[in-house]
């Protein structure tokens, strides 16, 4: 959900899609220019923090593979953590990144994450990515190097983005796939290393490597997939969010056709 109406609307337009969980963007994703809060933006956060969980996610610019080529890629991801902390979020998902020189890459993320862990007390979530580009983490086997190097491991998580899978080429729309892609985080990670899933479905065909969300059902995935995903009852209590484009009335509709997935034995938090 966009904060630029402020927290108020964001706790009231929870409540109306009858949220379970939150992702926020604490500034604005497509600029570095510097945020501060207000006294009301604290109050309210509280409100929306009372009633659900709420993740932050690292903005698009800082580009965590890169933070030995420029200053300003640390600098920006440090400044959203404290941005965080100042609200009470303990949890940011972050992109890994990109960079032409993945094993280069995957050495710096680890490097950046740790500088962060090391000052601050929040956890990090890696996010897998499409592949778009040259960005890290396409594969289990890259964010398992980049966990492999951080020291500070006891406070990194994965957020599984069921569209990035798909475009990376792990065909989760087979249930097999899905179960060996599972079996792969636990082998690479240990158990219980899956802290967030971003259920979005994908515009773009299997393996396209090019990051395009779309609503729940209407993509290439399909409503079959989510359906098994959303009744593993791996993650029974694990939380998700949709990060599906505006459009019209499609947060209603994408919560709706989600909610519909669910079996009646497995009901989720808000029902």
């Amino acid at each position: 959900m966009s904060i630029s109406k402020g927290f108020d609307w964001v706790y009231r337009e929870s409540k109306r899609l009858k949220c379970d969980a939150v992702q926020i963007f604490v500034k604005n994703p497509r600029s570095w220019e510097e945020k501060r809060w207000r006294p009301e933006d604290t109050k309210h956060f509280k409100k929306l923090q009372g009633k659900i969980p709420v993740f932050a996610h690292l903005s698009y610019l800082p580009n965590l593979a890169k933070i030995d080529e420029d200053e300003k890629h640390i600098k920006g991801f440090i400044h959203e953590v404290e941005l965080c902390l100042q609200l009470g979020i303990n949890k940011m998902v972050v992109h890994c990144g990109s960079n032409v020189n993945a094993e280069d890459g995957i050495k710096q993320i680890a490097k950046a994450i740790d500088r962060i862990l090391d000052k601050y007390g929040i956890s990090i979530l890696l996010e897998c990515s499409s592949g778009q580009g040259n960005g890290i983490g396409k594969r289990i086997t890259e964010l398992a190097g980049i966990f492999e190097k951080i020291v500070h491991k006891e406070r990194v998580f994965l957020c599984l983005d069921t569209a990035h899978l798909f475009q990376a080429g792990y065909d989760i729309r087979m249930k097999g796939t899905w179960n060996k892609t599972i079996r792969e985080v636990e082998e690479s990670f240990g158990k219980n290393r899956i802290g967030l899933f971003h259920l979005n479905d994908s515009k773009t065909g299997l393996g396209s490597m090019v990051d395009r969300h779309w609503h729940i059902g209407k993509g290439c995935i399909g409503t079959d997939a989510f359906r098994y995903i959303l009744n593993d009852k791996r993650f029974t209590n694990l939380p998700g969010v949709m990060e599906t484009p505006k459009m019209d009335n499609m947060d209603e509709e994408n919560m709706k056709v989600i909610r519909s997935l669910f079996s009646p034995l497995m009901p989720c938090l808000s029902s």
